[in-house]
């Protein structure tokens, strides 16, 4: 699965982004992602579920997530206020690994 990663905003205007194929992650972090990505129902959403990214306290973080599976296509933008619950777990482990990704350099 192809994951498209972004993440901004907050008091000190955070930009993160994480690009990635669980294809060439470790087996363990890989199953994670897609464990979260099952559970979250995230290619059941649709965008009118979620209010648009613009809504919101000044500190908001705000996300855009594309995945891309086969032939199974999902984007979908939104900020802390708008998300569904059930993709925080997804969105908590998605801003790890982009913190990670620039704690070594990459």
């Amino acid at each position: 699965m192809r994951i498209d990663f972004e993440c901004s905003g907050g008091y000190a205007n955070i930009r993160l982004a994480y690009h990635v194929d669980t294809d060439e992650l470790p087996q363990e972090v890989a199953n994670e992602i897609l464990e979260l990505v099952e559970s979250s129902g995230i290619f059941d959403l649709q965008q009118s579920e979620v209010a648009p990214t613009s809504e919101g306290p000044p500190d908001v973080f705000f996300y855009r997530i594309s995945l891309y599976e086969g032939t199974k296509r999902k984007s979908l933008h939104f900020n802390d206020v708008t998300a569904p619950a059930t993709l925080q777990p997804l969105l908590a482990l998605l801003q790890e690994l982009a913190w990670e990704q620039i704690r070594k350099g990459e």
